[in-house]
């Protein structure tokens, strides 16, 4: 990635596409289980081997 921004438009723009209406897969970002997204609002690694992308900068 070029920069944190862009990194940042990229986690959002795959955090964001389970809720688009083409997929409709969550209501919202952190409602679909297999998304990091719920780990960046909340810190819950569920996951348990997610790393926020701001740790190894």
């Amino acid at each position: 990635m070029y920069t944190p921004a862009v990194l940042e438009q990229k986690l959002d723009y795959i955090h964001d596409n389970p809720v688009v209406e083409k997929w409709s897969l969550a209501n919202e970002p952190a409602q679909y289980y297999y998304s990091s997204a719920q780990f960046y609002e909340t810190g819950i690694n569920d996951f348990g081997f997610l790393k926020h992308y701001g740790d190894s900068m």
